[in-house]
C-alpha cells in the first residue's frame, strides 16, 4: 500500500472512530437524561434506607465518567486528523523472514480492539525503536520480555491538515531536517509537545521506571521541562490503574511558567495536572504569623545588594536549629499530676510516658498523644463515647503543660539563644530568609504527615531550591519524583551544585542524568552564551542565524528609542522579549516603551501575573526562567556589574531562539 493510501485508510478509520464516539455519546445522553427523570419522578417513592439512591446516584456517575471517557477519547481522535502519525519504523524479529510496519503517532489507532494497531501510541514499547536506533541490530522491552531484531526502514513524515507534506526515509536517527524544521519554527505563548523530535538521550529519560528518583541536570535549551512533562505523560499511560494526573504535583516557579506548561499533557491526550511554587505552600502552613516575602522579593533585595543571610538556608543553620529542637525535650515541659473527672495521671507516669513511649512522636503532639490515651481508657471504663467538650478540655489542661506552642515564639527562643536578633512582634512581614527555618520547625515540633496524595513529585528549577528547601520536601513527601535543572541558571551570585547533596538528603535511590546538548538557540546565540558562563561542555545544534549584537546609546531615551524601532522591524515574530534585571527596570522601561510606540501593545509581567501570551513582554529576568522568545532585547547593560547581574544576564539570553539584542547606555544622564 502506497504513501497516500495508507494515510486514507488512517483517515477514513478516525472519520468512523468519532462517529462511532458520537453516536455513543448522544444515546449515553439520553441515558443520563431518562435516570435524572425517573429520580425525580420516584423519589418520595425510594425505600426509606437509601439503597435506591445509593444505587441509581452510582449507576448515573457510571454514566457521567463514561461520558468524560468518550469526550476525551473523540478530543483525540479528532487531534489525529489532523496529523495521524510522524514516524514508521519496519522492524524484523529475530527468526523472521519479513518486517513488521508500525506507524508511531501521538495515540494509539486500531480498527477494533482485537486488531493490529494502525497508528502505534508514542509511548508504546515498540515506539522506542523509532527514538533509539537506526537502521540495523535493535531491540525493545515488551510485555512478553526483551524482543530482538533488526530495524531495516525508518520514515519520517511532516503530515498538516490531513495531508503528507513531505515523507523522509533515511539512515539517521530523528536528527537535521525534522529537527531543524521544528527548531526554526516561532516561538508560542505555549510550550509545545516534542513527541516529532525526541532525541535518544531525552528518550531514555523520558522512559525510566527503574529509578525512584530521577534527577536531570541540563544545560539551557536542552529541553528539560518538555522532557518531564512528556516523562510524566508516559508514566501515566503505563500506570493507569495505579497513577492519575490528580496524583502528580509539579513544583514550578511562578504562575507565568505554570501557564507556559498547560498545553502539553492535553495535547498528548492527558489530563493537566496540579501545580504550585512552594512559597504558596509555606505561606498557607504558616499563613497564621501574617504575611511573608517570597523568593522575588529576596531575589530584589540581593540585587541591589541589600542584606540578605544565605545562611539561615544551609545545611550548617538546620543544625543549629535541630540542635535547639533537641534541647526542647528538657526545657519546653513544666509536669504535673494530671486530674479531671474520675481520670488521673501521676506526673512521673506522664513525663515517663512522654519521654518513653512516645520518644519518636514531635515534641508538641505527644501530649495529644497521651490524651488520646486517657480518652480511650476512659471510654472503655464508660463503656460509651466521651463527648467532644470533655475531650477538648483534656487536651486544653495537657496543653498548659507547655511552656508554649507558639511556633514563632519558639523560633525566636532559638535566634535569642544562638546570639541573633529576634523577629519584631506582631504585624510584621515574615522575611524570606527565616520562612523556611519557621516551616522546618514546624515539621519538627509537630505530627504532620506526609502528602500522601501525591504519587509523583516533579520539581523544576532544582538549582534555585537550598539544602534546608530540599530537607523540607524530603519530610513533606514519600513518592518518586523528576527533579530537573540547571547549574549554570541559578539566581545567585554563586553556583549551587545540588546533585552533591540530594543522594544524601533522598537516599542513594538518587539516579542522575546530563543533557548537554542544547536545541534552543542559534549557534552564534549559544557561543555568545558559552563566553559569558564559561561553560565548554555544552554543545549546540548547527542552526545559524544572526550574530548578537550589542548597541551604544547615549541616553536611556535613546536606547529606548532604538529598541522600539528594532521591535517595530520584527514583523514575524510571534514573542518578543524585552528582559530587564529588576521589576523596578522592568515597569520603567515598558513605561517608556508604550510612549515610543502606542500603536504596540506591550504587556508588563510582574511576579503576581498569571497569563504569558503572545506578542511583546517586558519582565524581570528571574520571571522568564523556563520560557523561550523568537526575539530577545536586553536594555541597560550597562547596569550588570555584580556575580548576580551575570546571573541575570545569562539567563536572559538563554531565552532567544532567533535573533539577541543588547543595548547599553555609555554617557550617563545627569
Amino acid at each position: 500500500m502506497n504513501e497516500e493510501d495508507y494515510l486514507t485508510l488512517v483517515t477514513e478509520t478516525l472519520h468512523q472512530k468519532i462517529k462511532d464516539i458520537t453516536d455513543k455519546m448522544s444515546g449515553n445522553d439520553k441515558d443520563i437524561e431518562a435516570m435524572h427523570d425517573y429520580f425525580w419522578e420516584n423519589y418520595a417513592e425510594f425505600d426509606e434506607y437509601g439503597y435506591e439512591i445509593y444505587d441509581n446516584s452510582n449507576a448515573l456517575k457510571s454514566r457521567m465518567k463514561e461520558q468524560a471517557e468518550y469526550k476525551r477519547e473523540r478530543l483525540q481522535y479528532e487531534k489525529m486528523l489532523y496529523a495521524p502519525y510522524f514516524g514508521r519504523v519496519d522492524f524484523r524479529y529475530d527468526g523472521e523472514d519479513t518486517p513488521e510496519i508500525y506507524y508511531i503517532g501521538i495515540a494509539n489507532l486500531a480498527k477494533d480492539k482485537a486488531a493490529d494497531p494502525y497508528v502505534c501510541d508514542w509511548r508504546a514499547p515498540v515506539s522506542g525503536l523509532f527514538y533509539d536506533y537506526d537502521q540495523g541490530p535493535a531491540e525493545f522491552l515488551a510485555p512478553a520480555g526483551l524482543l530482538q531484531g533488526e530495524i531495516t526502514k525508518k520514515k519520517q513524515y511532516k503530515i498538516k491538515n490531513g495531508k503528507i507534506i513531505y515523507v523522509l526515509e533515511n539512515e539517521m536517527n530523528i536528527d537535521d531536517e525534522i529537527l531543524q524544521q521544528a527548531l526554526v519554527e516561532h516561538a508560542d505563548a505555549r510550550l509545545k509537545n516534542i513527541v516529532t523530535t525526541i532525541q535518544k538521550e531525552q528518550n531514555k529519560i523520558i522512559r525510566d521506571q527503574s529509578h525512584r528518583i530521577l534527577a536531570v541536570q541540563g544545560c539551557a535549551g536542552s529541553g528539560k521541562t518538555s522532557v518531564a512533562l512528556h516523562r510524566i505523560a508516559y508514566l501515566l499511560y503505563h500506570n493507569r490503574k495505579n497513577l492519575s494526573a490528580a496524583q502528580i504535583l509539579i513544583l514550578s516557579p511562578n504562575s507565568i511558567f505554570a501557564d507556559y506548561i498547560s498545553r502539553i499533557l492535553p495535547e498528548l491526550g492527558e489530563e493537566n495536572i496540579c501545580e504550585m511554587t512552594l512559597d504558596d505552600f509555606a505561606y498557607h502552613m504558616l499563613k497564621e504569623y501574617g504575611e511573608a516575602e517570597d523568593r522575588y522579593d529576596e531575589i530584589e533585595k540581593m540585587l541591589h545588594e541589600k542584606e540578605t543571610d544565605d545562611y539561615k538556608q544551609s545545611k550548617a543553620y538546620l543544625e543549629e536549629l535541630n540542635g535547639f529542637i533537641l534541647s526542647l525535650e528538657w526545657e519546653l515541659l513544666n509536669f504535673r499530676d494530671f486530674h479531671y473527672k474520675n481520670i488521673e495521671m501521676k506526673e512521673s507516669d506522664l513525663s515517663g510516658m512522654f519521654y518513653e513511649k512516645l520518644a519518636d512522636v514531635p515534641i508538641l503532639s505527644r501530649m495529644e498523644k497521651i490524651g488520646e490515651y486517657l480518652i480511650d481508657a476512659e471510654e472503655t471504663l464508660r463503656n460509651k463515647n466521651m463527648s467532644e467538650e470533655e475531650k477538648q478540655e483534656i487536651f486544653d489542661r495537657l496543653n498548659k503543660m507547655y511552656e508554649t506552642r507558639n511556633l514563632l515564639e519558639l523560633y525566636n527562643r532559638f535566634l535569642k539563644e544562638s546570639g541573633r536578633k529576634p523577629l519584631p512582634p506582631s504585624d510584621f512581614v515574615l522575611r524570606y530568609e527565616d520562612v523556611y527555618p519557621l516551616l522546618y520547625l514546624k515539621y519538627a515540633v509537630c505530627d504532620l504527615p506526609k502528602r500522601s496524595e501525591v504519587k509523583h513529585l516533579v520539581i523544576d528549577e532544582m538549582q534555585d531550591y537550598s539544602y534546608l528547601q530540599y530537607v523540607l520536601l524530603e519530610k513533606m513527601f514519600d513518592c518518586p519524583m523528576t527533579i530537573l535543572g540547571d547549574e549554570v541558571q541559578t539566581m545567585a551570585g554563586k553556583r549551587q551544585d545540588v546533585l552533591k547533596f540530594l543522594p544524601k538528603i533522598f537516599g542513594k535511590d538518587v539516579h542522575c542524568i546530563y543533557l548537554t546538548k542544547s536545541y534552543r538557540s542559534t549557534y552564534e546565540i549559544m557561543e555568545f552564551v558559552k563566553g559569558l558562563s564559561g561553560e565548554k561542555g555544552v554543545q549546540a545544534v548547527a542552526r545559524h542565524g544572526e550574530e548578537p549584537r550589542t548597541i551604544s546609546c547615549d541616553t536611556r531615551d535613546a536606547m529606548l528609542e532604538r529598541i522600539s524601532v528594532d521591535i517595530a522591524k520584527e514583523t514575524e515574530a510571534d514573542t518578543i522579549a524585552v528582559l530587564c534585571l529588576d521589576a523596578e527596570s522592568a515597569a520603567d522601561t515598558h513605561s517608556g516603551l508604550q510612549r515610543m510606540m502606542p500603536e504596540r501593545a506591550a504587556a508588563l509581567l510582574t511576579k503576581d501575573s498569571m497569563k504569558f501570551e503572545k506578542g511583546i513582554s517586558v519582565m524581570p529576568f528571574y520571571l522568564a526562567k523556563g520560557l523561550e522568545f523568537d526575539v530577545v532585547f536586553v536594555p541597560d547593560l550597562q547596569t550588570y556589574t555584580t556575580p548576580l547581574h551575570r546571573q541575570a544576564l545569562y539567563i536572559n539570553a538563554t531565552r532567544a531562539l532567533h535573533r539577541l539584542r543588547l543595548y547599553r547606555v555609555d554617557v550617563q544622564e545627569k
